[in-house]
């Protein structure tokens, strides 16, 4: 029991450090990013969510200075969780601010009248040793309706990114249409422009419901169904049914055709979810099953927390996920010598998956946090089995813990042999929107939380 209370204790101090940087990385008006080789001065504008707002050039350090429609959905989401979670008035409506800034900037972006388009000279005012990483002017004119809203990423002033990178992306309005309805949810309010954008966000993933797309993991090469878009989209419809009027019919056959899509990703051997598949068919069978392993992913524990479906299908209770999460926790401890190091009490440290090469392929901490948030969000819906899903979260959680410095400051990776932090460090923000998440799993779960520290918690029990 005294662990586990100091396990709690800690969630709590570094969720602190979670809200601290995620208020940092919004609104980031202060800092400005010098982009000279592609002639550019960029300074976030308000309501802009920097998905680190660490100056780098990919030397070693990736450059994160952009606005990603994802991880943007996340903290918007974490925001929500922040207005509950507000111990006075003052701090309720800051957040709340907060809130509706995200909502006019990410408004603003996905209406081609109000984006900020690139100059006409952009490419004569870039190196001519870069000029090859330059998006054509053509791909950039054609910027508005579906192909702008499948957009991953702009810059934080509001401009289009003119830089190429992997898309279409399709899953950004679904899950930032799963942050709307959050709030609503805990009786934020409807302006107009919040209607507009969700509005917007949910008529598109309508008319891309399970259509191919590049994946949340962003890779060139895989144009194909992914089980994450699919599921936000799905997540995304489900939630938003009392929004949506009279396309009740719409909806209905979307949401079969995502249902099916869905199904179709199962691998009855080696009892897996396959997070990518290319064709209409099922997964293509694999030749073992180490290949089978090799495919697995994380990615499926991060669309099932987000998109959080009621039910028995495509969720936590559905013992297809849970033979995936088992699979995942195998393969990784297999895989990262640091997991061979591992204190007792300790679950594997998780990476993306084991075909993964950015940066090395090593341990993250946002799918880590979701194998501890998928356990939480288990706990909480069975009651048979309260215990063993709560001490899974704990273990998870553990682990977190232990690849954690202790200023708090957590990087996108950790080196899969030495627990060195890789690549952006101080964080890539959505592993702190899954730290609040778990909060409120935990303090759901039917067992005492403490969070001294954090007196409003103690009203979510």
């Amino acid at each position: 029991m005294a662990a586990t209370l100091q396990l709690d204790n800690w969630i709590g101090q570094q969720l602190r450090i979670s809200a601290r940087n995620l208020a940092h990385a919004i609104s980031a008006t202060s800092l400005c990013r010098e982009r000279t080789e592609f002639g550019q001065r960029i300074v976030p504008a308000r309501g802009s969510v920097l998905a680190s707002p660490v100056i780098a050039n990919w030397n070693p350090e990736p450059d994160y200075f952009f606005h990603w429609t994802r991880d943007a959905a996340a903290v918007m989401r974490a925001v929500v969780d922040l207005i509950a979670m507000a111990g006075d008035t003052d701090e309720r409506h800051r957040w709340q601010g907060c809130f509706h800034d995200m909502v006019e900037f990410n408004l603003a972006l996905s209406q081609a009248a109000t984006l900020k388009t690139a100059p006409t000279d952009y490419r004569s005012k870039t190196q001519s040793n870069c000029r090859r990483f330059l998006r054509r002017r053509t791909e950039l004119d054609r910027l508005h309706g579906d192909k702008l809203l499948a957009e991953p990423r702009f810059n934080p002033d509001g401009s289009v990114d003119i830089l190429r990178w992997s898309r279409p992306q399709l899953d950004g309005p679904a899950l930032r249409a799963l942050a709307c309805l959050s709030y609503l949810a805990e009786g934020g309010t409807a302006t107009p422009s919040l209607k507009a954008l969700l509005q917007s966000d949910l008529d598109f993933t309508l008319r891309q419901a399970g259509r191919r797309s590049i994946g949340p993991w962003e890779e060139p090469n895989e144009f194909a169904h992914h089980y994450f878009v699919a599921l936000a989209q799905l997540g995304a419809l489900v939630h938003g049914r009392t929004f949506a009027g009279d396309h009740t019919a719409q909806w209905d056959l979307a949401e079969r055709r995502l249902r099916r899509t869905l199904d179709k990703h199962w691998m009855a051997k080696p009892r897996v979810l396959a997070a990518v598949r290319s064709s209409n068919a099922g997964p293509e069978s694999p030749a073992s099953a180490a290949d089978a392993e090799q495919r697995v992913d994380s990615a499926i524990l991060l669309a099932i927390v987000d998109a959080d479906l009621p039910g028995t299908s495509h969720n936590v209770c559905d013992q297809r996920a849970v033979a995936t999460l088992d699979i995942l926790a195998q393969a990784f401890t297999n895989a990262f010598p640091l997991n061979h190091a591992l204190p007792a009490g300790h679950a594997p440290a998780l990476g993306r998956s084991l075909a993964d090469r950015y940066f090395g392929g090593n341990a993250w901490y946002v799918t880590t946090l979701a194998a501890a948030a998928f356990c939480f969000r288990r706990a909480t819906g069975n009651p048979a089995d309260v215990a063993d899903w709560l001490a899974r979260g704990d273990a998870w959680m553990a682990t977190v813990q232990w690849m954690t410095p202790a200023d708090g400051a957590m990087a996108e990776q950790v080196d899969r042999e030495t627990k060195a932090p890789r690549s952006a460090y101080f964080a890539r923000l959505p592993a702190s929107e899954i730290l609040l998440r778990i909060l409120f799993a935990k303090l759901s779960a039917p067992r005492c939380f403490s969070l001294a520290f954090w007196p409003s918690a103690q009203t979510r029990r």
